[in-house]
C-alpha cells in the first residue's frame, strides 16, 4: 500500500496498550507494523455480526465448584448475581495485568495444559526471579 493510497490518522495509546500491541507483534507472522494490524482490527471490528442480546438469565458453563464459589459470594452479599461476580474477576484481572500476562504466556507457548494453574506461571517474572534467588539462600 503506498501512501498516497492511505490517509494518516492520530491515535493515542496508553503505554500498557502500545506494549501490548508491540507483544502481539513479536510474534505475529501476519501484521509486520502497528498499521496493518490495527487496520485488520478495525476492518474485522466494523464488519463483524451485531453481537445477540444477552438474556439475564444466561451464565457462563462453570464447574460446580466454581459456581459454588460464586454462589457462595452472592449469599454473602458480595455480588448480585454470578454474572455480577464474573464480570467483576475479569474486570479486576485485567487491571491488575494478570490476565493481559497469563493470556500473553498461553499464546507464547509457556503454559502447559497440564500445569496452568501453577503459581508461578501467574507471577511477573521480577517476582519470580526474586523467589528463585530466595529460594537459592
Amino acid at each position: 500500500m503506498n501512501s498516497s493510497s492511505t490517509r494518516r490518522i492520530a491515535l493515542r495509546l496508553t503505554p500498557q496498550e502500545d506494549d501490548e500491541i508491540n507483544d502481539y507483534l513479536s510474534t505475529s507472522l501476519r501484521f509486520k507494523t502497528k498499521s496493518e494490524l490495527i487496520r485488520a482490527a478495525v476492518y474485522s471490528y466494523i464488519h463483524q455480526p451485531a453481537p445477540k442480546a444477552r438474556n439475564e438469565d444466561q451464565e457462563a458453563q462453570l464447574s460446580k465448584a466454581t459456581a459454588n464459589l460464586l454462589d457462595q459470594m452472592v449469599v454473602k452479599g458480595l455480588f448480585r448475581n454470578r454474572n455480577d461476580a464474573i464480570e467483576f474477576i475479569v474486570r479486576k484481572a485485567t487491571e491488575e495485568h494478570f490476565l493481559p500476562l497469563w493470556l500473553n504466556k498461553l499464546i507464547r507457548g509457556y503454559l502447559d495444559t497440564r500445569n496452568l494453574l501453577e503459581q508461578d506461571d501467574f507471577s511477573l517474572p521480577e517476582e519470580s526471579e526474586e523467589r528463585q534467588r530466595g529460594e537459592k539462600d
